[in-house]
């Protein structure tokens, strides 16, 4: 038995020297710096236009109501990008924007960029300017739609609008998608989809929002870095409900209906009974990050072959981050008992967001909840779901040729994949491509990322500059 223990420890031993090795090894290159100055005529355009965008209140609407702001919108855009509305075709879907801008080789696959018109309400509560001025203040521009989704829709549209006054012309054909109702989950962006499919359109990649340029997303981080989502967690909502005979409340039984939800509630609070796994994608998120952390955080995501399950159970425990990252999340958010303080209500409910991962649908996660709730004798009922995208191959030719473009462009920052934890309008794009990919060039400080759906949302104007350039040096260099 001596043996067999002092063997156990030299294997730990050897195992901890190469993890140690290894962490040394890791080395974080040196922060570049941006080789030009953003100009005052860049600031200038990108104020100028992003603000008269702004101000278009653009609010997420259904195909079958009022659109006449959207349609004041486009008519806003062909004053602001003349060149493009010159050179490409344009087709509107019910309010949703598809555009097409012809190549020179019609063998090559095309490239879609795409955002979205619509915004999330707003009202002028909070805010240090009104919430549809597009109003700069000390070098950034504020109003709803100025980050989510404006600000993408202006880096594209602004890239192409130059590269036409510059003779540039595609290799490929060029579509640029905007939609209407990304903010509600509607069908504008499926019905491009659909479009685009009786033409019998394939598609090399896809660039929407969902990634940015973020300021040290983990902390602990020495620098900025590019994350591009390669797949969106999936979504449900499901009602949970319990039945009892009601009855007054001044003589109450054990185990009334409420008391059923709330012990459910609480065990599933307690327990996050669903399966925690580091899919290839956050494993390769965290390798592209380890060289940014001290030495401790490097040794333990620059090995993650060594130490995946003591990763796999602290995350969860650490930040709710990291559970989101590695399961099913599910959050308890409405709830309806009787409608009087004296009365035992009869079928009282709760509603619970999922998120689903990658590895556990939304069958499979509804499963897990199922085995609880009839330990509490509860029905469930599905209001709606859809599961997770398909992950995009971080393997390509073409994610590697977006991931070059970033370091060119942006040598002070880091590059990583990552798992968008809510929704775009670019999962319906995984029909018609294995590069669907979400990605906005523009740099976002951790206030500016909080502001978005808040008050107060706002977009640097040097970072929409940057943006712009980003695009231009994209589709210059793109020859795959």
């Amino acid at each position: 038995m001596t043996y067999i223990i002092f063997g156990v420890l030299g294997i730990i031993a050897v195992l901890l020297i190469i993890a140690v090795i290894r962490t040394l090894s890791i080395k974080a290159p040196a922060i570049g710096e941006c080789k030009t100055e953003i100009t005052e005529e860049e600031i200038e355009i990108a104020a100028k236009k992003l603000g008269d965008m702004v101000r278009v209140p653009t609010v997420s609407k259904n195909e079958d109501e009022d659109l006449s702001e959207f349609y004041k919108f486009h008519e806003v855009l062909e004053e602001l990008f003349p060149n493009v509305h010159k050179t490409f075709e344009k087709n509107v879907l019910n309010g949703t924007l598809l555009y097409r801008w012809q190549g020179t080789d019609p063998s090559r696959k095309p490239i879609l960029f795409m955002g979205h018109q619509d915004v999330v309400p707003a009202n002028d509560n909070g805010w240090k300017c009104p919430a549809y001025s597009g109003t700069v203040i000390d070098g950034d521009i504020y109003g709803r739609g100025s980050m989510d989704c404006k600000s993408t829709m202006y880096v594209e549209l602004q890239a192409i609008e130059e590269l036409i006054e510059e003779g540039f012309v595609p290799p490929c054909d060029i579509y640029l998608e905007y939609a209407i109702n990304e903010e509600t989950g509607g069908n504008g962006a499926a019905s491009a989809v659909r479009y685009l499919k009786e033409k019998g359109v394939e598609l090399a990649i896809v660039i929407d929002e969902g990634g940015a340029i973020v300021d040290k997303p983990i902390g602990g981080m020495d620098r900025q870095y590019a994350v591009i989502g390669v797949t969106e967690k999936g979504y449900m909502d499901l009602k949970i409900s319990a039945k009892g005979k009601g009855g007054h409340s001044s003589t109450p039984p054990r185990n009334t209906p409420a008391a059923r939800l709330f012990a459910f509630a609480n065990e599933i609070e307690k327990k996050r009974p669903f399966k925690k796994q580091l899919i290839p994608e956050v494993y390769e998120m965290f390798a592209q990050m380890a060289p940014s952390f001290n030495f401790g955080m490097r040794m333990l995501l620059g090995n993650i072959w060594l130490f995946k399950p003591l990763l796999i159970a602290l995350m969860p425990k650490v930040s709710p981050f990291g559970e989101a990252i590695l399961s099913t999340t599910c959050c308890f958010t409405m709830m309806k008992g009787s409608d009087a303080c004296n009365v035992i209500p009869k079928e009282p409910y709760l509603v619970a967001n999922l998120r689903t991962s990658v590895h556990q649908n939304c069958e499979e996660s509804l499963a897990v909840l199922k085995k609880y709730a009839k330990k509490y004798d509860l029905e469930i009922e599905i209001i709606q779901a859809r599961d997770a995208s398909p992950v995009s191959n971080i393997h390509s030719k073409e994610y590697a040729y977006l991931t070059d473009c970033i370091k060119k462009q942006f040598p002070d920052i880091g590059v990583a994949p990552y798992v968008i934890m809510g929704g775009t309008d670019c999962r319906h794009f995984h029909a018609l491509t294995e590069n669907a990919l979400r990605f906005c060039p523009v740099r976002m400080s951790n206030e500016q990322n909080a502001a978005c759906h808040a008050v107060n949302e706002n977009v640097t104007l040097s970072a929409l500059a940057e943006g712009v350039r980003f695009f231009k040096v994209f589709l210059k260099g793109y020859d795959l």
